[in-house]
């Protein structure tokens, strides 16, 4: 159907569901706010963890690496959209996948922007019952929709676009989960409205993606949620759908800026080659895509 074929290699969280995801991105934040040298401050954090997002963090190994890394991946993203902003009339952004992020609330977003996010029912729902006393700095919209479903999405898009001037996509924490069809599908559709012009997401290489495999397909708290997307050409994957990579930026680089590694030390000490060390630096990246053509 699309020029990559499908790559037909995943591996396994030890999570129930995506949704259990944004409890322990929510919970990762909630950690490095209560910090004294934290890098994000997000005072609704630990409300939207609860303790079920604690208890979905102990069930991973090295529980803080992958806290230093949702860590790093949040702070590219916080940055990016501010840059991005600065830099683009952008008017509206869309938040695809939102979970339990809050950056409506703690950024300092203009209260011109119309902000959307969108996810499941119980996800937005539950986020209503815990902010829904507070006031984003922004008009916020949340929307219930299965990015999956196509003919409710390109409604859903066509929607928005012919509303806004200026849209900057965001799906952080989403590709991961979906196929290469199913990306190449979104990005097609997301070329297809005039005026999304930037994106921004995350993406794991399939070097990453292989260490991961080899990293929990022996452990007994392994779930049902699949990690499939990582594609071999990387951000150029995006490049046949329209959209050409503007910045692409290493999680593990910006860890390292923070403090905040999420790979383990003695692997980052090693005598690595000029190769190796290119490899490391990318199994992790946050990319700025720009609408071409």
């Amino acid at each position: 159907m699309f020029p990559y074929p499908p790559i037909f290699m995943s591996t396994l969280l030890p999570v129930d569901s995506v949704a259990d995801t944004a409890l322990l991105t929510a919970y990762c934040r909630a950690v490095e706010t209560e910090r004294p040298d934290a890098h994000i401050r997000d005072p609704y954090a630990r409300m939207l963890a609860g303790a079920r997002g604690e208890q979905i963090f102990r069930r991973f190994t090295g529980g803080e690496l992958t806290a230093a890394g949702c860590v790093a991946r949040t702070c590219l993203f916080d940055r990016l959209i501010l840059e991005t902003m600065r830099r683009a009339p952008i008017d509206t952004v869309v938040n695809l996948g939102a979970g339990l992020d809050t950056r409506p609330y703690r950024l300092p977003i203009a209260p011109s922007i119309s902000w959307i996010e969108v996810d499941c029912p119980a996800v937005l729902d539950y986020k209503e019952s815990i902010l829904g006393i507070h006031s984003p700095a922004c008009s916020l919209e949340r929307v219930a929709l299965d990015m999956t479903e196509v003919d409710a999405r390109r409604i859903f898009l066509a929607r928005v676009g012919a509303a806004a001037t200026g849209v900057l996509v965001l799906s952080e924490g989403l590709l991961v989960y979906m196929t290469p069809d199913e990306v190449a599908s979104l990005a097609c559709d997301l070329h297809e409205c005039l005026s999304f012009c930037w994106w921004l997401t995350d993406m794991i290489s399939s070097s990453a993606l292989r260490m991961m495999q080899s990293k929990y397909c022996e452990s007994p708290n392994t779930g049902s949620v699949s990690m499939r997307f990582a594609p071999e050409a990387g951000a150029d994957f995006f490049s046949l759908y329209g959209w050409e990579t503007d910045e692409l930026r290493s999680c593990l680089r910006e860890g390292e800026r923070l403090n905040r590694l999420f790979l383990a030390q003695t692997l980052l000490s090693a005598d690595l080659s000029n190769d190796q060390r290119e490899m490391l630096l990318n199994l992790y990246s946050v990319a700025r895509l720009r609408r071409s053509g």
